[in-house]
């Protein structure tokens, strides 16, 4: 990582920053034992861009981990770039295409990484709902609608092959409208569960089974930052 040249305002806020990172306790990786895995909602990522010092904090915190799930990513990717450029050569990025319509919100997820600890490994995609036959049209239709489509990646760190499933869930009016996406998302899980996966979701509550699940691939530490 290099911040290079910094104003005086935005290097104190960096060294305040690392405090709190460091009272975090977030574990250190290490290279084939270990491997640091994060989920973040950057606030409309992309919708405007974010000053010179909120790139420099964004790119600290997403340092300190190894592989990223980043979501309400937005269409446009500057910022994403300002952010790669300080955190250096070693760090890849994997995104989804950004939905059009206003339920979509132009937004995608992407997969960001230290390809020092963990490689790409050629799985990129969205889920796809299960389909069943029209007795009437002959057509098959998806039997699930997203909201916004779980985006899904296939990475390897050492002898490790895995897959991880990101899903921005709608908020909604309240807890029944996320718990009926939940639960479709989380009965797509369990009919895929004989493959090995990874599970991520960024979410503001879910059905009992569906957390057993996730638990385990909670983030090491969460900020709570307005950037």
């Amino acid at each position: 990582m290099f911040h290079g040249t910094l104003d005086q305002q935005t290097a104190s806020g960096l060294d305040t920053l690392r405090k709190r990172i460091d009272a975090a306790g977030i574990p250190s990786s290490k290279l084939d034992e270990t491997l640091i895995l994060a989920t973040w909602n950057i606030r409309e990522f992309g919708r405007r861009p974010r000053t010179p010092a909120a790139i420099h904090f964004i790119a600290e915190i997403l340092g300190q981990f190894d592989l990223i799930a980043i979501t309400e990513l937005r269409d446009n990717l500057t910022d994403l770039r300002k952010v790669m450029d300080v955190l250096g050569g070693y760090w890849k990025v994997v995104f989804s295409d950004f939905n059009t319509d206003a339920a979509g919100n132009r937004e995608r997820i992407a997969y960001l990484y230290d390809s020092r600890a963990v490689v790409f490994s050629g799985l990129v995609a969205e889920a796809d709902p299960p389909k069943r036959k029209d007795r009437k049209t002959k057509k098959y239709v998806s039997t699930i609608e997203w909201w916004r489509s779980p985006f899904m990646a296939s990475f390897r760190a050492g002898n490790f092959d895995f897959v991880l499933l990101t899903a921005h869930i709608r908020w909604g009016a309240g807890e029944g409208d996320r718990l009926a996406e939940l639960t479709q998302l989380a009965e797509w899980v369990q009919n895929r569960m004989k493959e090995k996966h990874v599970f991520d979701r960024d979410i503001g509550s879910c059905p009992r089974r569906w957390c057993r699940w996730i638990e385990q691939s909670r983030p090491a530490a969460r900020f709570q930052l307005a950037l």
